[in-house]
């Protein structure tokens, strides 16, 4: 008897289901979500597609924090009385995107476990993923970096494809993830290329077990395991 996979969380059917005032949003590729800066009263929640998140220095630099997918909560920070952006999301892809109204979800808290713990579960792995981008600059060379960033934005970590198809990232954006120059990237990108690891078109195409073979000596050699996390 084979047992039947569990239905996934869907947060906004359950908000809909308790009546709270939440809506679906469409974003182009390219996008503004939302800026940094703007009065955060919002919680964004990603149902499909691709999302950056920068920030920006007063002297005017910039620098990529994350680049997230389908499951993930940003915008967060108000939830902790942060009355303003930290960062600008844009959307990479076309994206669908949960706006929730940040009494709303305070609402959805006390209204239900599931949503609660859904959220923190959510949390935990973003706090999880930055700690180990934090070990990641210190301890990995700029090409198991590189092999890694491109592997966590196919969902490797999560969905297992022996090819997977993500949006072609411009090589400064992937230079300010992993903390490294262009002219680095663009080396690795092109050694990856001629080693059959990646091809490039309009999206990007990984071969998930070449990629993650470059981990094999590093710290996160789990990505290059045989078998779903």
């Amino acid at each position: 008897m084979t047992r039947r996979r569990k239905r996934s969380f869907q947060p906004a059917g359950f908000l809909r289901e308790m009546g709270a005032k939440s809506f679906i949003a469409i974003f182009s590729e390219g996008q503004a979500i939302c800026s940094q800066g703007d009065p955060g009263k919002e919680v964004f929640y990603i149902e499909k597609g691709h999302v950056e998140l920068r920030v920006k220095s007063k002297r005017g630099k910039e620098t990529v924090l994350a680049i997230m997918h389908r499951g993930n909560y940003f915008g967060a920070e108000c939830m902790t009385g942060q009355r303003f952006r930290t960062a600008t999301a844009k959307a990479l892809t076309r994206s669908t995107i949960l706006v929730i109204q940040k009494k709303e979800m305070m609402r959805a808290f006390h209204n239900g476990h599931e949503f609660s713990d859904h959220f923190i579960a959510c949390l935990l792995g973003r706090n999880i993923r930055i700690e180990q981008d934090l070990i990641d600059q210190h301890l990995s060379t700029c090409e198991e970096r590189l092999a890694r960033a491109l592997l966590l934005v196919a969902r490797y970590d999560k969905i297992r494809k022996p090819i997977a198809v993500i949006p072609r990232i411009s090589q400064k954006t992937l230079g300010g993830l992993i903390g490294s120059a262009r002219s680095r990237v663009n080396f690795f990108m092109n050694k990856f290329k001629k080693l059959g690891y990646i091809e490039y078109g309009e999206r990007l195409r990984i071969h998930n077990s070449s990629l993650s073979g470059v981990l094999k000596d590093s710290i996160f050699s789990e990505l290059a395991a045989s078998r779903p996390i």
